[in-house]
């Protein structure tokens, strides 16, 4: 479930005094911060300093509506004591409605929640159910998204000694199980590595493949051996992303089931990948480790295979292109070389860091 929030308040109200309200009224409605998909309130509210600080410390979109906007909605609760004061007869209903795109007062999941502060401040909250068929988006919010889709980068330079917040990262994790799975299956299993220790192993894990790896090339060794290609050790949070033991689905993988599995893997961490340059946070997905060895440093059970260690954290600065095209390792082919219709017409061009000693690749 998807809901809005719309929140009206005492001017001056401390933030502390809407922290509570607002996590008041998640508890009765059942919800979680992650899936508050904006906060709202009254035009007039635009410049409430703890409004504002709530916002940031949550991560959630804001939105003001101005007065008259908000009385044209229907509440099951309007107060002509506030119509005096702001011009509507509802700010919290009316705004948490209007954020949710519902139109139907039915939506609401609490309608006002009243709490009084310390210092005798008021705040009102209300919750609202995202009506999901009515989500539309206009054309700024379809560049927001193609800006985002380009700006995203495989990042393996990380500044080291940094920290994610709790919050940061439920989003994040709220972002990847949005993906879609084949079958709904989600077969994916997340791992965040805490252990300083175990991190270090990890790392160790993959330095030894990058060796194997640089052997592979052949000529291309050195040119690889000069590229920073993973960031396990300096990244603020590192997540091992699993393929989890079949689980029978037979709905849409019945004559792909490993292949169908693998490409639900994939949606979900480009789920998260998109969210975390949302938060201005690189990711990079690791993939240079033995599998096998990685199951037996992290105890996983016969079926289990670790795809991707996701390194993530922040970064000095986002890669004008992708890291590989900037080092001209290998270029991004255009849209007209991979789209064609109806029947294989394709020209196949060999593999940019193919070299005959290195052989057929392995297949496990």
């Amino acid at each position: 479930m998807k809901i809005a929030i719309g929140l009206g308040c005492d001017r001056g109200t401390p933030q502390a005094t809407l922290e509570r309200a607002v996590d008041e009224a998640l508890e009765m409605a059942g919800a979680v911060a992650s899936e508050v998909v904006a906060l709202a309130s009254i035009t007039l509210k635009a410049d409430e300093a703890g409004l504002l600080a709530l916002a940031q410390a949550r991560g959630w979109p804001l939105c003001f509506y101005p007065p008259a906007l908000l009385a044209e909605v229907a509440v099951p609760n309007p107060s002509e004591t506030v119509r005096h004061y702001t011009g509507t007869p509802s700010v919290s209903e009316a705004a948490a409605l209007l954020a949710a795109q519902a139109t139907d007062a039915r939506a609401l999941r609490v309608e006002k929640h009243r709490v009084k502060g310390a210092d005798g401040r008021n705040a009102t909250v209300s919750v609202a159910a995202v009506d999901a068929e009515r989500i539309l988006f206009d054309q700024q919010a379809r560049q927001s998204t193609h800006a985002l889709l380009a700006a995203r980068r495989d990042m393996r330079h990380f500044q080291s000694g940094c920290s994610i917040d709790a919050a940061t990262r439920e989003r994040l994790a709220a972002a990847l199980m949005q993906a879609p799975s084949v079958g709904l299956m989600q077969p994916w299993r997340v791992l965040r590595i805490s252990d300083t220790g175990l991190r270090a192993r990890l790392a160790d894990c993959v330095s030894a493949e990058c060796e194997r790896t640089a052997q592979a090339l052949g000529s291309r060794e050195e040119a690889f051996r000069a590229l920073k290609v993973e960031g396990v050790r300096e990244c603020a949070e590192l997540w091992v992303v699993l393929l989890a033991p079949d689980d029978g689905t037979v709905f849409g993988r019945r004559t792909m089931p490993q292949e169908m599995a693998w490409c639900s893997v994939g949606a979900a961490v480009q789920n998260l990948w998109l969210a975390a340059r949302a938060e201005n946070l690189g990711l990079g997905w690791v993939s240079l480790f033995e599998p096998a060895e990685l199951a037996v440093l992290l105890q996983l059970p016969p079926g289990t295979q670790a795809l991707g260690l996701l390194c993530i954290g922040p970064v000095a600065s986002f890669y004008p292109a992708p890291m590989l095209s900037l080092a001209d390792w290998r270029q991004p082919r255009a849209p007209a070389a991979l789209f064609g219709e109806n029947r294989w017409a394709f020209s196949e061009d060999s593999a940019a860091d193919a070299c005959a000693s290195a052989g057929p690749l392995k297949q496990e």
